[in-house]
């Protein structure tokens, strides 16, 4: 795979993931048993980094050469981005599906975890958007 095949399927997978994971975070937050502000805060928790790397992704995208003329990756970090980008994204479907469902776990407890989820998985999306959507002239 190449590295324009990689970056396109890793910016397909967080535009698409951050905007069904909002959604469905809305979702919860409107038939889910804990109260709305809570569950709202701990939406806009999970939110801000993949916003980031979905909004890079999407500029990105939207300047695509007509030609992949790019290298061709090693594929066990085509995997490892892939698997580490899936992970973020399922990971917080997880913690939100909790709150979607009445559960014994204090929402505090919820927001710690999407606290915990957005500074470990968040760190390696981040690396993964610097190596395949840099800012443009770097």
């Amino acid at each position: 795979m190449t590295k324009l095949a990689l970056a396109k399927r890793i910016a397909s997978i967080v535009v698409y993931g951050h905007i069904l994971l909002f959604a469905f975070g809305l979702i919860v937050m409107l038939i889910g048993p804990y109260d709305k502000e809570d569950t709202a805060q701990m939406l806009l928790m999970g939110s801000p980094l993949l916003a980031m790397v979905a909004l890079s992704a999407y500029r990105f995208m939207s300047t695509l050469p007509q030609k992949d003329s790019s290298d061709v990756e090693d594929k066990d970090w085509v995997r490892m981005c892939t698997i580490t980008t899936f992970m973020f994204i399922l990971s917080l479907f997880a913690v939100y599906f909790v709150a979607a469902i009445n559960t014994h776990i204090p929402v505090t407890t919820l927001k710690f975890i999407v606290g915990g989820i957005e500074t470990v998985l968040g760190a390696y999306l981040g690396v993964n958007r610097d190596t395949l959507f840099p800012e443009v002239g770097k």
